[in-house]
């Protein structure tokens, strides 16, 4: 009877395997290694940490059909509380605070709990988590280390701050603290959620009877598409999703987690990392290499179709672009974007693209394009699309 525990940044794979020996301790999962743990025998499986960004992070449907394979699957602290939070009907168990706030509804994305982590150093992290910072900030003001609005203004940039840019020594100056003793880093590092709930779900799951083995037939699961509708084009053609897909899929950044395979081959990404933690696409290495796909637009487009079909993301970026251009047709006649809409659309598509705002992706852009060539006509009509859309 085996034991996987995905860890990382939130507990250090050694502390994990000090609390439990027998266990196999693994990175941060990624798309398809819940699977694989259960198909090597894995009879229970915690997920602490699991991939974001650039790596597909495993699904809600991995944990759901490993769950009912029998595996007893617990999740915490992280990626493992997102999860727990979404597949608990079928008997995943969560464990901590940070699952406790998923499930209550407190957060609605994965940005509380992403950080920046180091592959080579045992996916240390190197930023700190939302979910810790508001809670160092209530630790702080209970010792009276800072004042109320002092507080308020933290939690503020630290909302407003890209999660690799969530370092105290930044925040405090973004917040106007001194700190000159470091005092106050020291309280506020010692705060960390995360990590205690780690350690409680080792704990919890040390503690559990031992679930069903794998199968002994050598079972595979299958990673087939996900439910297909009655019409997966949803109503358009393969053509006009070959033309009008792509554009919309660079234009609003969402090809930034496609980039290690639609530049497979050309940049050895091995030890790569973002520049100044913005976007991968952002590196001196691979807006080079990017721009030169550029100047083959076709060929670049139906790359990108091919990625995106052999992720299974099809339907997935269909619906959001169907989505996106029913609500823009529908509103057009009616609907007047007001500036602030229109200012946060453009935001939000900026920070997609590795930007702080507008005005530093407009201020990058040489020609019509960005350095790694994705065209400003493309972005500026996303941004129009998502503006209509959201208003």
């Amino acid at each position: 009877m085996r034991t996987t525990i995905f860890t990382g940044p939130s507990l250090p794979p050694g502390e994990a395997r000090a609390l439990l020996p027998q266990a196999d301790v693994l990175p941060p999962a990624r798309r398809g290694d819940v699977y694989r743990a259960r198909e090597s025998g894995s009879s229970r499986i915690l997920i602490i940490d699991g991939s974001f960004s650039q790596v597909l992070p495993v699904s809600p449907r991995e944990v759901v059909e490993v769950a009912r394979d029998g595996a007893q699957v617990v999740g915490a602290s992280s990626m493992g509380a997102v999860r727990a939070a979404e597949c608990w009907p079928v008997g995943v168990h969560g464990v901590g605070a940070v699952y406790r706030m998923y499930r209550a509804g407190l957060f609605d994305s994965d940005d509380p709990v992403v950080v920046a982590t180091d592959p080579d150093d045992d996916h240390t992290a190197v930023s700190v988590a939302l979910v810790n910072i508001r809670a160092a900030v209530r630790r702080l003001y209970g010792l009276r280390l800072i004042t109320r609005s002092q507080g308020a203004e933290l939690r503020r940039v630290a909302e407003e701050s890209y999660y690799p840019d969530r370092v105290w020594r930044l925040l405090f100056k973004k917040a106007g603290i001194d700190d000159p003793g470091g005092v106050i880093a020291e309280a506020a590092a010692r705060v960390d959620i995360k990590r205690t709930d780690a350690l409680r779900a080792v704990r919890f799951l040390s503690a559990l009877p031992v679930g069903a083995p794998a199968d002994g037939d050598g079972r595979r699961f299958g990673q087939g598409p996900r439910y297909a509708s009655h019409d997966p084009l949803l109503g358009h053609s393969r053509t006009e999703l070959d033309l009008s897909l792509p554009p919309f899929v660079f234009g609003t950044g969402r090809y930034q987690k496609y980039i290690r395979f639609l530049l497979a081959g050309q940049v050895d990404f091995a030890g790569l990392t973002a520049k100044g933690g913005s976007k991968l696409s952002r590196n001196p290495s691979v807006e080079p290499a990017l721009a030169r796909l550029f100047l083959d637009r076709p060929s670049l487009s139906a790359n990108l179709m091919d990625k995106i079909r052999h992720f299974r993301q099809f339907e997935t970026e269909v619906m959001l672009w169907h989505a996106v251009h029913r609500l823009k047709d529908h509103k057009t006649s009616r609907t007047r974007v007001t500036p602030p809409q229109e200012a946060k659309a453009r935001d939000s598509v900026a920070r997609a693209h590795g930007y702080d705002d507008w005005d530093a992706l407009t201020a990058d852009v040489r020609g019509d394009a960005l350095p790694s060539g994705v065209p400003l006509a493309w972005i500026e009509e996303a941004c129009r699309d998502l503006a209509l859309a959201r208003s």
